[in-house]
Parts: structure tokens; C-alpha cells; sequence
């Protein structure tokens, strides 16, 4: 069994002019070269939903179970797949990743990546994202 250290998550999302920072606690556990940081979102119209982030070196993983699901994967000069669903469908995502950086030891401390996104073949925007775990 891994051992589950206590965290506070802070995630900040700019595009554009617009930034939206979402704060949460949850837990962060480490199996081999990999960590996990789970916690729950904070339950909006769309229902509830449970994040799961995986750090690898080059490689970040989203993966949200719940009322809305998404799976979008990070990895610095590719593009990858994904989607996000909810009850009212499913789209279709793509994803180039142009820079990511771990400044964390174990998923502790921030990691940085930009990104666009394409949403069903159109351009949705240029994501910077900053992720803050820190220890409760």
C-alpha cells in the first residue's frame, strides 16, 4: 500500500486576458517514478467529479471521472488526443504541448506547461497553466 501524504492543490489557467485559479484539497501517493495527486472538484452544475493527476518526468495526465469526464495528455513538443464528456456529449480534443517544466520534488512544488487546444478540429485557444501542491 502507498502511502497518501495530505495536500493543497491551487491550479492556475490563463488564456488570454482570463485567469481562473481553482483550489482543492486532496492526496498525493507515489507508486515507482510516478506520482498521483486525487482530489474531488468542487461539485458545480455539471455534478460531481474526481481529478486524478499523473506526473511522469516529460508526461502530465489528466483524468477526471464523475458527472463530467475528460482525459487530456501533456507532453512537451507532441500533439495527443483526448476528450471531455458530459451528459450533453462528448468532444473531441486535441492537445500541442509546447513547454513543460517540473520545478517539484515528488509532486510537490509547481508545474508549469502551455498548451493550445483544438476542440473538434478548431483552434479554442492557448492555455498557460500553473499547478501549486504543496504539503497540508
Amino acid at each position: 500500500m502507498t502511502a497518501k501524504t495530505p495536500v493543497r492543490i491551487r491550479i492556475e489557467s490563463r488564456s488570454g486576458s482570463e485567469t481562473t485559479v481553482q483550489k482543492a484539497r486532496g492526496d498525493l501517493y507515489r507508486k515507482g517514478n510516478h506520482t498521483y495527486i486525487r482530489y474531488e472538484e468542487e461539485p458545480s452544475e455539471l455534478g460531481r467529479t474526481v481529478t486524478l493527476i499523473k506526473l511522469e518526468e516529460n508526461l502530465i495526465r489528466i483524468v477526471r471521472q464523475g458527472d463530467v469526464q475528460a482525459e487530456q495528455t501533456f507532453v512537451a513538443g507532441e500533439k495527443r488526443i483526448g476528450f471531455y464528456q458530459t451528459p450533453q456529449g462528448r468532444l473531441e480534443l486535441e492537445i500541442e504541448t509546447h513547454e513543460l517544466t517540473l520545478e517539484a520534488d515528488h509532486g510537490i512544488g509547481i508545474t508549469r506547461w502551455r498548451y493550445d487546444l483544438y476542440a473538434s478540429g478548431s483552434h479554442a485557444g492557448t492555455y498557460r497553466i500553473k499547478l501549486l501542491i504543496q504539503e497540508e
